[in-house]
């Protein structure tokens, strides 16, 4: 199309040229043409320049030859803009869908270490929150000095670091960074607190074990090398109650254990029916008044409802005997201990109530773990294992139940087992 503008141009001169020939002024009317089209093409590129400048205001200008030319390239490059923006917005969109569904912190760093994007999950593992902290220092932010240490390092690609969460000092992060896009650095942070706090137990667990099972294995080993056939009937008489209780103490702890590793691993199945609620607190009350421990405790029941249970009869006995017998064993002689049945809106709810000496806040969270006892000594002395109150949460979880535990120091403690509503059944 370019050839129609010279043609333009060497018509409009010749015409001029021809009019002022007529009037004898032919440079003059030559002149004053190529001015006209000087200005008429300075007038279309203003047009041009204001539509470029803001496109969505102005129209794009109308114009022929080369001026149309360069409208129609124009148009297609922004076509074609306008599909790659909307491609990368697409693209951008599926990945911030798709790292805001991950678990994991994710924070897009730049070289010289600000931030240019990060992720939901970061905002409340380490505090950075998009779009207001865009081009912030992350060392501004997580001031660790392992991370600020990992961070000055530079790119270590599979190293990782233990830190704390600038949020909740009870968080524990797994942190590590990677290369990313060049010279970019992608930060990835994890939370490992269950992690962390599996891998103590799974140790307290053997160690505790350990210790378990070598205080009666000691006692016998010592007995058995006092022993030879020639050894007096007295020393026998003597010796044989005392590994007994140690044999039988040893025999209580694996039966508990097998019986805990069965609830967690599922293997027995949930045997419901109807459970008479009453006759079955009556029975495990009864129970309790056989203990050794056992010196006149007064022992209350208040039923509040005439519901029966759904569950399974031999599982829930287990549960809530091990919470009153624990009630007679840990107060004191004659202490008062509440036992309550009752059902509202909620669900319904068995509690075993004393009060007796009572529980550090403290040692709340973790009463259910294995072997943790809040007072070691005296928990041996009356034949504990540590495993009661592991044995009562799991039965509950597998009732969809939970244990709940309230206590107070010089009050007593009250243990709630929370059933759903759906567990209950009327009285046939």
């Amino acid at each position: 199309m370019m050839h129609w503008d010279y043609w333009r141009l060497i018509a409009t001169i010749s015409l001029a040229g021809f009019v002022g020939l007529l009037f004898d002024q032919m440079l003059v009317a030559m002149f004053l043409a190529v001015l006209a089209y000087a200005l008429w093409l300075q007038h279309s590129w203003n047009k041009l320049y204001r539509w470029l400048r803001n496109p969505k205001k102005n129209r794009s200008p109308s114009a022929e030859g080369v001026m149309n030319d360069v409208c129609r390239e124009i148009e297609w490059v922004r076509k074609q803009n306008r599909s790659r923006k909307k491609k990368l917005a697409s693209y951008l969109r599926r990945f911030q869908v798709t790292t805001a569904a991950l678990p994991d912190g994710i924070v897009v760093i730049e070289t010289d270490g600000r931030i240019i994007w990060s992720n939901t999950v970061a905002e409340s593992l380490l505090g950075v929150y998009w779009p207001q902290d865009n081009h912030v220092r992350v060392k501004n932010l997580i001031r660790d000095p392992k991370f600020q240490a990992l961070f000055d390092s530079g790119i270590t690609d599979g190293q990782f670091v233990h830190v704390t969460s600038p949020l909740n000092a009870n968080m524990q992060l797994e942190v590590k960074m990677v290369s990313y896009m060049g010279t970019g650095r992608l930060l990835v942070a994890r939370d490992i607190t269950q992690t962390l706090k599996l891998q103590t137990m799974r140790r307290d667990f053997v160690a505790n074990v350990s210790h378990e099972l070598r205080t009666p294995l000691t006692v016998l080993r010592g007995y058995l090398e006092t022993f030879n056939e020639d050894s007096p009937a007295e020393q026998w008489g003597a010796a044989l109650p005392v590994m007994q209780q140690q044999t039988e103490r040893m025999h209580v702890m694996i039966t508990e254990l097998l019986a805990l590793s069965q609830l967690e691993t599922g293997e027995k199945s949930i045997n419901q029916e109807s459970i008479d609620v009453q006759a079955l607190l009556t029975s495990v009350i009864d129970d309790a008044k056989k203990l050794e421990e056992y010196q006149h405790h007064n022992i209350e029941l208040e039923l509040l409802s005439n519901d029966d249970l759904l569950a399974d009869g031999d599982e829930i006995r287990s549960a809530i005997s091990n919470l009153i017998f624990n009630a007679v064993k840990y107060t004191p002689a004659k202490c008062r201990i509440n036992i309550k049945w009752y059902v509202d809106s909620k669900g319904a709810y068995i509690e075993v109530q004393d009060f007796g000496e009572g529980i550090a806040e403290h040692h709340l969270e973790r009463l259910t773990e294995r072997f943790y006892r809040v007072d070691s000594g005296r928990a041996q002395e009356m034949g504990g294992t540590g495993l009661g109150l592991a044995i009562v949460k799991h039965i509950l979880q597998r009732h969809d139940a939970e244990l709940t535990i309230e206590s107070k120091v010089g009050a007593g403690s009250l243990f709630i087992c929370h059933f759903p509503l759906t567990n209950t059944v009327a009285p046939s």
